[in-house]
């Protein structure tokens, strides 16, 4: 399966979150579907996002796969946040 990104979308992520993207992306892998990036340091969010910095980034929804798949695979040093439209994922230890 395939790694997509909408257009616009640019910007890195650190290190823990690129491994929690990876890992995201096997989950959609393993249920036969692309992953599709939204955004990551693009775009328009609030004051206190950590997406600017490259600890999020935002996902589209998967067909029927189960949002527990997607908390485990990002491991306990992340937060999933299932909004409307998508997925935002932020690496954000709480130690």
């Amino acid at each position: 399966m395939a790694v997509l990104i909408k257009r616009g979308v640019y910007g890195d992520l650190v290190l823990p979150a690129q491994k929690a993207f990876g890992r995201v992306a096997s989950v959609y892998s393993s249920y036969g579907q692309d992953i599709v990036i939204t955004s990551i340091r693009d775009g328009n969010h609030g004051n206190k996002s950590i997406h600017p910095i490259g600890h999020a980034f935002d996902i589209r929804y998967g067909d029927d796969i189960p949002e527990n798949k997607i908390i485990e695979a990002t491991g306990p040093d992340c937060d999933v946040i299932f909004h409307k439209t998508h997925i935002h994922i932020e690496y954000d230890p709480k130690r």
